[in-house]
């Protein structure tokens, strides 16, 4: 039984468990792959890592080939500028954390595929609006603003709740509304951390021969 839960909930991003609410028209933009230059805006909780992810594994579904960087961790030097001679289709998140020198190397990205005449797609992420962000270069900006803009919306407190209930409909997990809301108010309203936790308080919950409730919530979450 503990094998079995341990493959209760596929984690992995895709467009497949991408909860769609509020969000539609920019996860279908992504799917169609028809926009060569493509950066969408959103919060840290908004989910726009969960959709640059799933956009390079659709890709590599297709046999293509793709990478996914974050400016929030390490990047090699020199390494941006050159991607589109290895990578047909390349997502870099959180560019508004780029160095300027990172930012120097994006620039040149943007021109080796435009001036080229590459077929590579590009997929950028920024947490603000780079309209009013004062750390990305003038040159850098005006690239991406040249291509698509998508805002993505940060989930409110009930939208978060019923991307759980859905969850754990498909699974067959049972927990009360009451459950849920003290996990989203008092734990985390991050959408991934929030799934892979109900995934240990499912084990604890099969281990332990206990229903679900806020004291097995508590004690799961105190050993995380």
């Amino acid at each position: 039984m503990k094998a079995q839960l341990l493959d209760l909930f596929d984690t992995t991003q895709s467009f497949d468990n991408f909860i769609t609410i509020s969000n539609k028209i920019v996860s279908e933009a992504l799917k169609t792959q028809t926009n060569q230059f493509t950066n969408i805006i959103g919060s840290k909780l908004s989910g726009k890592t969960h959709l640059l992810k799933s956009w390079v594994k659709y890709a590599i579904e297709q046999h293509k080939s793709a990478i996914y960087l974050d400016a929030n961790q390490t990047i090699d030097e020199d390494e941006i500028r050159h991607l589109a001679t290895y990578y047909q289709f390349i997502a870099i998140d959180n560019i508004n954390y780029l160095s300027d020198l990172h930012q120097i190397e994006l620039f040149d990205l943007f021109n080796s595929i435009k001036l080229n005449n590459r077929d590579n797609l590009l997929l950028t992420s920024s947490t603000f609006s780079l309209d009013n962000t004062p750390n990305i270069r003038d040159d850098l900006r005006t690239r991406i603003l040249s291509g698509l803009n998508l805002i993505l919306k940060s989930p409110d407190d009930d939208e978060i709740m019923k991307t759980l209930e859905i969850y754990i409909s498909k699974e067959g997990v049972t927990i009360n509304d009451a459950e849920l809301k003290y996990m989203v108010t008092h734990y985390t309203r991050n959408i991934g951390t929030l799934i892979n936790t109900i995934h240990k308080i499912a084990n604890a919950a099969v281990l332990e021969k206990r229903n679900i409730t806020i004291p097995l919530i508590k004690s799961v979450i105190d050993k995380i």
